[in-house]
């Protein structure tokens, strides 16, 4: 093999791995171009997901407000008509005979008292009653359900509280009749 030989399979030698680094900077270059592609769809994808859970957000925010509104309206409307529920035309009772509490429970009704008081009842006619007004799918709370069962069971009585009243000592002091 001659010098000049040598020298051009050298140089093709050459070439040849030129040539191999040049595909192999254009791979690189192809592989990081479509990196950068992708990592500008995942930008888009998570902009328009962005955007897409902001207007989820709001619409949320939105009903969630009307929800809550509602529901004050709701509750400001059963609070008005509990007072007023005397004054519905078909209300089973006198009016004068009912006195609104609001809590625990609505009212204490006293059936009959001014008609026997009149003389215009016997006594038997006159009846006490506890009345809770509720309104749409509105339930007792847990103390009105513990008034409720100690009515049926019979834990009622009558207490006659007597203030007395220590001018000595101007000391007051509350008796219990039984």
């Amino acid at each position: 093999m001659t010098l000049t030989t040598m020298l051009l399979i050298i140089i093709l030698l050459i070439l040849a791995m030129l040539v191999w680094a040049i595909q192999r900077i254009q791979l690189q270059n192809k592989a990081l171009l479509q990196s950068e592609r992708d990592v500008a769809q995942i930008r888009n994808d998570m902009i328009e997901r962005e955007a897409g859970f902001q207007q989820q957000l709001a619409k949320d925010i939105k009903e969630a407000q009307e929800r809550s509104n509602n529901m004050q309206r709701n509750i400001l409307k059963g609070q008005i008509g509990e007072q007023f529920t005397p004054f519905i035309t078909d209300f089973p009772y006198n009016p004068s005979d009912c006195r609104f509490m609001g809590e625990p429970i609505d009212y204490v009704i006293f059936q009959n008292l001014h008609e026997c008081a009149d003389g215009n009842v016997p006594i038997e006619d006159v009846h006490l009653i506890i009345a809770e007004v509720k309104t749409g799918n509105a339930r007792l709370n847990q103390r009105q359900k513990i008034i409720k069962q100690a009515i049926q069971n019979g834990q009622v009585s009558f207490k006659e509280l007597r203030i007395k009243y220590c001018e000595d000592t101007e000391d007051m002091r509350v008796q219990t009749s039984t």
